[in-house]
């Protein structure tokens, strides 16, 4: 059975997406983060994939590698003393003679003489199985190392050939003995002296004079560990017969991902023991041999080994570059030295293979070499580590690559130095000087895509290029100009070339005058012209900043009104170019840009010759851009611009053709704003508006020019513009009109003053008033007149003569719509439904004609008269009679839906108001009144004040769960309990409209239909409205035209704002009116303070619109104004306390604004006037006002709030046990947004103007602050009452923190790990608790002190645990237990006694049952033993449980979370309802973007998004959650930790328990006996033996099922109540043990069921935290534990079993598989055979089912996990029927002394981290069927090898995004900070 663990590996080859790859390697780190030991095994698993000929199947096993290193510590060993120093001399020459040096290595020899490194797999270069089979293993050893040496072309090197005999050690090539030499592995394992061997070793050690110190010492600890290997192999053939059977399935991974010999990889999966072992005790960098084994992979035939061997060097060295080489019993003053060596060695390695390497792959046009560019990144890794003089001696090799024939060669020297002086630019003074003459001649070289790397390599360093070498700046120059003639649209150095050279120009000490002298610019700039049109935005963007650059001039030049000469000649051309990017370009950030290059022009171009250059193509640059989208520009108006012939040899030849044309081809069809058609309708529209206005911004500036500098032109210029412009002006089409008018407009407005001809003005003012049908629409025209000539025959058919209305042909929308409707419906009156019915059809064809039409012609209507009336105002030419010019500027506001125009009409409308202030009568107050109301139309933004509200909020907590008072819910609340569940409810006078809005936002965020969650909105009689189809359009349809109009009136109201800045009361003085005078007139008025009194409905509504107004202006006013709304805050500290909802949800809104203008003053107030408030227990209201003002400060604040956090948190944290349901509801959002930004407190000073006596109260507040983030900060506490037990340190940390919580009123789950003491813990505090309540109470008594008892909830199993551990560690005079359980009736009884106990412990199914008794009680804490039962909080369970009221409440688990996010959600909804909002605002939150972040479609902002939520979700359930992990508190614990774990006999055992008490000696029971226990000697058949019928009672405790023969005297009755209550013997309830196991296991985290989330990794986790040995004395009892129980209610347990039945011989190999395989969860055992000289380590539990009556036995057991190897704390857990002979022999003295050490109260550790990571991680393994799948998928393909599979096979590469993602400069650096 494939287990999780090789799942997970399968899943980095077969992952869909890298999203899931990536899921899969970072949950590989996890399982070595949990087991560290398994490094080597890991690796290995993981190398295959590195040699995968699969590209994503590579970087996912790179990625592996890095999650890997990430979780194993940092290597830096502290070095030896020794003073011998004949050692010293010879470990540290030796150490030399080891590794490759560059004062030894010369690249040149390894281009001569080494083989290169090309694509094929290499199978060629093999040396048949059969020669090496023959091999002595050291020979094998030498000659791979020749085969090595002679590739690189070493093998010639006198000086270099002892270095490289030392490259690979010997450990390297023997890792796999099985395979080498098979018969001698056979010799070896029979019983041949491990002394003769380990002597024989040390000797041939010893002997060797070439063996280093370092080496000798390395085989010396090797050879005893093959010692004890041996040992432990004697005579045990195990090992052979386990690797026979898997090894087809071991080597089905492998050959999955690699097809050749595996001898030719040495993938090592089988024999991984023996290295974990080494790695143990070998006292060396834990990634040594494995560094060695893949650098020496760098030089495999075949190109993908070797891609995948430099990434996963490159990952390694990232992470553990600094401990690289460095050994235990190395001087500590060598160390570094030792680690600069290491560094050196692989630098050469990777420079021998930037050497060798000729693979390339094509795309786009653009080689990408894969291996050369990983090594370069590797190199680069290993460069971050090097000196001063080891990188100049790597530029040096690399200098020499660049220099050779082979452009291969010179391509990876070329990506050598990029990594290099990108990485090191701390060394560029030195560097610098080296390559920029060889970077300069390779920016000239005859390969396209050296010279590509050329400019890359230059473009990080420009800056300090132009510094250090200013000389070079010229030539450098230069040789990019004249680069751009080779360069067309497919060459792959465009993007390099264009940005270096932009880069240079724009630095501010490059002289650009210089380039006349070297070769004048009028020659030089128009080859820039064709890249301006081409494909790639940046390349457009560097060739318009490069152009920019060269009109701006040289610093000394910089005066704007300087011409520049070089431009007179080929200004024409430029000017053409550049317009037609405004018409071409689809990029806003280009466009931009494109207009600064357009200024630049105009400023710095020849006036005299301007008009001459620009008039002839004004009527063709106005017709371009009044185009119509969607239609092709015709290529003769367009400037078109080729690239040049080539001059140099193609040098596409050396790489094969690539398909370059000498010239560009045909010009492609272009269209407006280069959309295409297959582009969304309103993404078109807005791209095109764009386009057309940066035309006609672009064309008024040239306007402005053309009326300055006429340039002597008759008619001039300007006139002749004016004339061109007159025919669109008057043309029918809508565009056109709008085009000119907009042309006019930017015109005036650049050339303040400008004179307009009167014959236009004319024509514009005649416009404003004409009614025509736009040429645009008349297709639609068409459509409508024939679609009334149907109707009307139609009538005429059935003899009804209907009058036309008008000439046909002659229709309008308005008489058209008259037929349709109220003619339509007189005639048809008298016609039978029938044939009415043919006539319906077409009269509603005929109205959905009519309002398509009048949609459009409105649409454009809008547009053209509003483009019309805009130029009249920035003309300054306005009419007598306003009226004309304001409608279409007020029709556009209100209706424009394209935002840029309506923001355009806003300007336009703030000049209008200005003009018009002189006029009498002024018209500004009116339209400002209409703006102010458009404004506040849309009531989802502005409430009404009658507004009534209601939202299903089934989320919400059902009732009041928080201490505080009683419940009551009647008006002090706004949650209505109906019978669909409970509503959140808001009213005019009651409610908070923020909760209700916060829940309607989330209902839609998690689904955009609204579904359930949807808000119903109702007039004040409640009339219900059908809710149909049609209904919700319209509703969508009116609520999507109130947006559009709210949101035109902002625009204009804030531009007001802007444009009249402080004169607004002044010049605007009902703008300013309508804004304070409402809150002005509010005056402290005691009524207020009152409950509802009447105020008037229409005055409530003149304030909350005001207040709307405020609240929108407030950011944008001047701040002389800001101060007088800043002194009308207490006039809103009075609306907050208003009667009517939407006032304190306005004043509440506008208090939140002004926090961010007006920050100190408002915090001043909200501190010392808002937050009393909170506390105010006279009017819910006040604390409604409050509450929802605060939320919106924080809201507003966001990360500025963090200054005062500390003052806020407290009081809000107060209201979380409010009586109102609204006010806790929303204190717990405002506190849960708070309690994410309190890390950030510490850090931040106080604000300048903040007082003191804040500042105080600050330091006060701290305190809790810091013990809530930190909770080593936490107050000792002392337990008031005698605990019968010794804390531990971290049991104490528990107990504080705890204390912590109940001091604050603030609830919690403890999570520590299984045996760390969560009982005592929870007991501890309890105890305490009710002690001091208790004396509290003696003392005041005041009846809020009364003492009230507490329950724990738990798992069944448990109940009895908890009443006995209660009673173990407390006397009952401070806690007294009452057990609550039994049958309905035993139940009823025990009630009565609940009054005389304060603790009640009861399971969950009985609080269920019994739920109304349970919530009568007010308790003091309630504790969930095991509390993720409560995960769904659906479930009548999770409802009754959140329904009961107590004071502190805790959730106990091991396991928070299981499955997915949500779960987490119920947990908190029990323990502080709101803190992680409703669970739709949890959905849009958290949830949903987290589930979409783990989609296998999902995209890198959705990713991202799910990170941020992950990590937004973890800083607020930190501070609640604390976690200790047995590894965090080792230092605290015994290595051993004894738990007995109780459980109750089930109602059937204790039937035959004491049957068997009664009948003690009956006749029948004896020959049962005799008969049970079949194998029994004869001679005590006739008697009952004492130890027969202790044998009895063992096995009734453990299973009915083995006493329970048909023999048996109660069988039949027993069979008969089994079969009435309609279960069957084998059901676990009827065995104790059983139903305790399964809860045991879960509590390990072992057979969680898999949640049905998802497939991919979200469900189960890869490896659990504890794996467990459980041992029973009998195999019976062990086949009922398999097959009752992990195989029918824990089926994902994976598990082995080794018991008497398993063959002697393969023993040993389930023992090694189970220790090497983390995912196994289960061994089962006997104890018998499990006993005895077996080593698992690989577990940390021990689970005894059943014990052995000698208790040495059951230690020997114990000790097969706690032995030496072990690195975590031993669990014990024996499982004892409670009140039965087991509980009595095992508790008998002898046996915990034999045992000794400590119990379950002892054990627990010291706490360091609150580490959620491993609660909230989300991934897991895709399921077992999908892995099959594959496996089925892959077998097939492997059997279909055709030629045409394998060419297929050759290149299997990603596409060219990925390369760009895996290879982009940025991210690298990015990773290596």
């Amino acid at each position: 059975m494939a287990t999780r663990l090789d799942r997970l590996l399968l899943l980095l080859d077969t992952g869909s997406t890298p999203v899931i790859r990536k899921a899969a390697a970072t949950q590989l780190g996890e399982v070595q983060k949990l087991h560290p030991h398994e490094l080597p095994n890991l690796l290995a698993r993981v190398h295959t994939f590195l040699k995968s000929d699969n590209w994503d199947t590579r970087i996912a096993g790179g990625q592996a590698i890095e999650a890997i290193a990430n979780n194993v510590p940092m290597w830096d060993p502290p070095g030896v003393q020794v003073k011998a120093e004949a050692q010293d001399s010879s470990s540290v020459s030796s150490m030399e003679s080891e590794q490759l040096e560059f004062s030894k290595f010369d690249i040149k020899r390894v281009l001569q003489h080494g083989e290169p490194l090309v694509g094929s797999s290499g199978a060629e270069y093999e040396l048949p199985d059969e020669d090496l089979a023959g091999l002595d293993p050291k020979e094998k050893l030498m000659y791979q190392k020749k085969m090595v040496r002679k590739r690189l072309g070493l093998d010639i090197i006198p000086g270099l050939d002892v270095g490289m005999d030392k490259l690979f050690e010997d450990e390297d090539l023997l890792v796999k003995p099985e395979e080498t030499r098979p018969q001698n592995l056979k010799k070896q394992s029979s019983f041949e002296s491990a002394a003769d061997a380990v002597a024989a070793e040390i000797a041939a050690i010893s002997s060797s004079s070439k063996l280093s110190a370092r080496e000798k010492n390395r085989a010396k600890r090797k050879a005893k560990l093959l010692a004890k290997q041996r040992s432990k192999d004697a005579g045990d053939n195990a090992m052979n017969d386990e690797d026979d059977a898997p090894s087809s399935k071991k080597r089905k991974t492998a050959s999955v991902l690699v097809e050749q010999p595996a001898d030719s990889d040495k993938i090592v999966v089988d024999n991984v023991t023996d290295v974990a072992a080494t790695f143990e005790e070998s006292g060396e960098w834990p990634f040594e041999a494995f560094s060695e084994e893949l650098c020496q992979e760098l030089f495999h035939q075949s190109w993908e080994v070797r891609h995948g061997a430099a990434t996963g060097l490159r990952e390694i060295i990232k992470v553990h570059g600094k401990g690289a080489g460095k050994a235990v019993d190395t001087l500590s003053q060598d160390l570094q030295n030792q680690n600069m060596k290491w560094m050196e060695n692989m630098a050469v390695h990777l420079l021998c293979v930037l050497a060798l390497d000729r693979f390339g792959d094509f795309v786009s046009d653009e080689v990408v070499a894969p291996v050369r560019e990983t090594c370069a990144q590797t190199l680069g890794v290993v460069l971050k580590h090097m000196d001063v003089e080891d990188c100049k001696s790597v530029m040096t090799a690399l200098l020499t690559l660049q220099d050779q024939i082979e452009w291969e060669v010179r391509h990876g020297g070329l990506l050598g130095i990029k990594y290099l002086l990108a990485v090191r630019q701390d060394l560029t003074t030195d560097l610098i000087p080296l390559a920029l003459h060889p970077i300069m001649y390779a920016l000239q070289d005859d390969d396209d895509d050296v010279r590509a790397l050329a400019a890359s390599a230059l473009l990080p360093v420009i800056e300090a290029v132009v510094k250090l070498a200013p000389d070079k700046v010229q030539e450098l120059l230069m040789i990019l100009w004249d680069t751009l003639i080779e360069l067309d649209d497919l060459t792959a150095s465009t993007n390099s070339i264009m940005s270096l050279l932009a880069g240079m120009l724009a630095c501010p000490s490059v002289n650009i005058d210089l380039l006349g002298a070297a070769g004048s610019l009028t020659e030089l700039v128009p080859r820039l012209w064709p890249f301006l049109r081409h494909t790639i935005k940046s390349v457009r963007l560097a060739a318009l900043r490069t152009l920019k650059t060269l009109l701006v001039g040289s610093a000394s030049n910089k005066d704007s009104g300087v011409e520049c000469t070089w431009l007179t000649p080929i200004m024409q051309d430029a000017f053409r170019h550049i317009f037609q990017r405004f018409i071409l370009e689809p990029d806003l950030k280009i466009l931009e840009f494109n207009y600064e290059v357009w200024c630049e022009l105009l400023c710095k171009s020849s006036k005299n010759y301007l008009s001459a250059s620009v008039v002839p193509f004004l009527n063709s640059w106005i017709g371009i851009m009044m185009l119509p989208p969607c239609v092709p520009i015709e290529s003769s108006l367009l400037l078109q611009a080729l690239h040049k012939p080539r001059n140099k040899l193609d040098k596409s030849q050396d790489k094969g053709a690539r398909g370059r044309g000498q010239l560009v081809a045909e010009p492609t069809s272009e269209m407006i704003a280069g959309v295409p058609i297959s582009m969304e309708q309103s993404e078109r529209e807005t791209a095109v508006l764009r386009a057309r206005l940066a035309a006609a911004k672009c064309l008024g500036l040239l306007a402005s020019y053309l009326s300055k500098y006429p340039g002597g032109m008759m008619p001039t210029p300007l006139d002749y513009l004016m004339q061109t412009l007159v025919f669109p002006l008057m043309s029918t089409s809508g565009t056109q009109r709008m085009c000119a008018a907009l042309i006019l407009e930017e015109w005036s407005l650049c050339h303040q003053g400008c004179q307009c001809p009167p014959n236009i003005i004319q024509q514009l003012n005649t416009m404003l008033s004409e009614q025509i049908v736009y040429d645009e629409i008349a297709v639609l025209n068409t459509r409508l007149q024939t679609d009334c000539q149907s109707l009307l025959i139609a009538l005429r058919d059935k003899h009804i003569d209907a009058p036309a209305g008008s000439q046909p042909g002659c229709y309008t929308v308005d008489t058209a719509t008259q037929l349709a409707t109220t003619l339509f419906t007189e005639l048809t009156k008298a016609l039978p439904a029938a044939e009415r019915k043919v006539l319906e059809a077409k009269r509603r064809h005929l109205i959905a004609t009519v309002s398509q039409m009048q949609c459009e012609y409105n649409k454009l209507h809008i547009r053209v008269q509003c483009s019309i009336a805009c130029t009249l105002i920035a003309l300054k030419e306005l009419p007598s009679k306003l009226n004309p010019v304001i409608r279409p500027v007020m029709d556009s506001i209100k209706k424009e839906e394209q935002t840029i125009l309506q923001k355009r009409t806003a300007g336009s409308l703030a000049c209008l108001l200005q003009l018009s202030m002189p006029r009498a009568p002024c018209p500004n107050p009116k339209i400002i009144k209409n703006i102010c109301s458009f404004a506040c139309c849309d009531p989802s933004v502005t409430p009404t004040v009658n507004l009534i509200l209601s939202i299903d909020a089934e989320e919400a907590p059902p009732s009041p769960s928080v201490s505080g008072a009683t419940p009551s819910f009647n008006n002090s609340t706004g949650l209505n309990v109906n019978d669909k569940g409970p509503v959140l409810h808001c009213d005019q006078y009651n409610g908070i409209l923020t909760l209700v809005q916060q829940h309607k936002n989330a209902a839609a965020a998690v689904s955009k239909k609204g579904g359930r969650g949807k808000v119903s909105t109702s007039t004040i009689d409640n009339a219900a409205m059908a809710n149909t189809e049609s209904t919700n359009h319209e509703d969508n349809e009116s609520s999507r035209v109130l947006s559009t109009q709210r949101r035109g009136a902002e625009f204009a109201l804030i531009r007001l704002a802007k444009h009249f800045g402080e004169s607004v009361p002044s010049s605007l003085p009902k703008l300013w009116e309508t804004m304070v005078q409402p809150l002005g007139t509010m005056v402290s008025n005691k009524v207020l303070a009152d409950e509802k009194i009447h105020i008037n409905e229409s005055d409530a509504q003149v304030l909350v619109n005001s207040l709307q107004v405020l609240e929108l202006l407030t950011p944008h006013i001047e701040k002389t104004l800001l101060n007088k709304i800043v002194e009308l805050l207490p006039n809103l500290l009075l609306c907050l306390q208003h009667p009517f909802c939407a006032v304190r949800h306005m004043s509440a809104r506008c208090v939140g604004v002004l926090s961010t203008a007006a920050t100190q003053q408002t915090l001043k107030t909200v501190i010392e006037d808002v937050i009393p408030l909170l506390a105010s227990g006279d009017s819910v209201i006040k604390r409604q006002g409050a509450v929802e003002s605060v939320n919106h400060v924080i809201e507003h604040m966001g990360i500025n709030i963090v200054p005062y956090v500390v003052l806020l948190v407290v009081p809000v944290l107060g209201c979380m046990s409010d009586q109102c349901e609204d006010v806790r509801l929303l204190a717990t959002h405002c506190f849960a947004t708070l309690i994410r930004l309190m890390p950030l407190e510490a850090g931040i000073p106080d604000p300048p103007h903040m007082s003191a006596a804040l500042i105080e109260q600050k330091q006060k507040e701290r305190v809790f602050l810091e013990q809530l983030l930190d909770a080593k900060k936490l107050q000792s506490y002392t337990i008031p009452v005698p605990i019968k037990a010794e804390l531990r340190k971290y049991q104490q940390d528990g107990v504080n923190w705890l204390a912590f919580l109940n001091k604050y009123k603030l609830h919690g789950i403890l999570c520590d790990d299984m045996g760390l003491g969560k009982t005592l813990q929870s007991i501890c505090i309890m105890a305490g608790n009710h002690h001091n309540q208790l004396q509290k109470f003696k003392e005041t008594a005041n009846p809020d002190c009364k003492p009230l008892p507490s329950i724990v909830i738990c798992p069944p199993t448990l109940t009895g645990h908890w009443v006995y551990e209660v009673e173990k560690f407390v006397t009952k005079d401070y806690l007294k237990p009452l057990h609550y359980t039994g049958s309905p009736i035993e139940r009823q009884r025990l009630r009565s006694k609940v009054k005389n106990h304060n603790l009640v412990v009861a399971s969950y199914d009985i609080v269920r049952n019994d739920s109304d008794f349970f919530k009568s009680i007010r308790w003091n804490y309630c504790i969930l033993d095991e509390g993720h039962i409560i995960k769904n909080g659906k479930t009548k369970l999770s409802k009754v449980i959140k329904q009961l009221q107590a004071s502190h409440r805790l959730i106990l688990s091991g396991t928070p979370i299981q499955n997915n996010v949500l779960e987490l959600w119920s947990l908190f909804d029990f323990l502080m309802p709101g803190f992680l909002g409703t669970e739709k605002q949890f959905q849009a939150r958290y949830g949903k973007p987290i589930l979409q972040s783990r989609d296998a479609k999902s995209s890198s902002k959705e990713q991202e998004a799910g990170a941020l939520a992950m990590e937004a979700l973890h800083r607020q359930v930190l501070p609640f959650i604390l976690r200790r992990l047995k590894e965090d508190v080792l230092q605290d614990l015994p290595p051993k930790i004894i738990q007995d774990y109780y459980c109750e006999l089930s109602p059937i055992q204790v039937q035959l328990y004491e049957d068997f008490a009664k009948s003690q000696t009956k006749k029948g029971l004896s020959d049962s006996l005799s008969l049970v226990d079949g194998g029994q000697d004869k001679a005590k058949k006739g008697s009952t033996h004492i130890f027969q019928a202790l044998q009895y009672l063992r096995k009734v405790c453990n299973h009915p099922l083995l006493v329970l023969t048909p023999q048996h005297p109660e069988y039949e009755k027993i069979t008969e109540q089994i079969r009435d209550s309609k279960t069957s013997i084998r059901d676990i309830h009827h065995a104790a043990k059983l139903v305790a196991l399964k809860q045991l296991l879960l509590d390990c985290g072992i057979g969680i069921s898999t949640s049905s989330l998802s497939g991919d990794l979200a469900s189960e986790p890869v490896v659990s935290q504890h794996r467990v040995l459980l041992f029973c004395q009998m195999k019976s009892m062990l086949d009922i534990v398999e097959n009752d129980l992990l195989k029918c209610h824990l089926p994902s347990v994976t598990y082995l079993r080794l018991d008497g039945t398993t063959p002697a011989g393969s023993r040993q190999s389930i023992v090694h598989r189970f220790n090497d395989d983390p995912s196994i969860d289960v061994l089962l055992l006997t104890t018998h055979v499990g006993g005895l000289g077996l080593n698992l380590t690989g577990a940390d539990t021990v689970i005894f089912v059943e014990h052995d009556w000698n208790p040495m036995k059951d230690l020997q057991a114990m000790d097969r996990a706690h032995r030496i190897g072990q690195k975590k704390v031993v669990s014990v857990y024996r499982l004892i029927t409670k009140g039965t002979l087991e509980e009595k022999i095992m508790g008998l003295q002898k046996f915990k002394l034999t045992i000794a050490n400590t119990v379950i109260s002892q054990d627990n550790s010291s706490l360091q981290t609150m580490d959620t990571g491993q609660l909230l991680d989300l991934f897991s393994v895709e399921k077992q069927g999908n892995e099959t799948k594959h496996e089925a998928l892959r077998e097939s393909e492997k059997s279909k090898v055709s030629l045409k599979s394998m060419l297929e096979d050759m290149g299997k590469l990603w596409d060219e995004d990925q390369y760009e993602a895996e290879y982009n400069l940025d991210n690298f650096i990015e990773t290596l900070k």
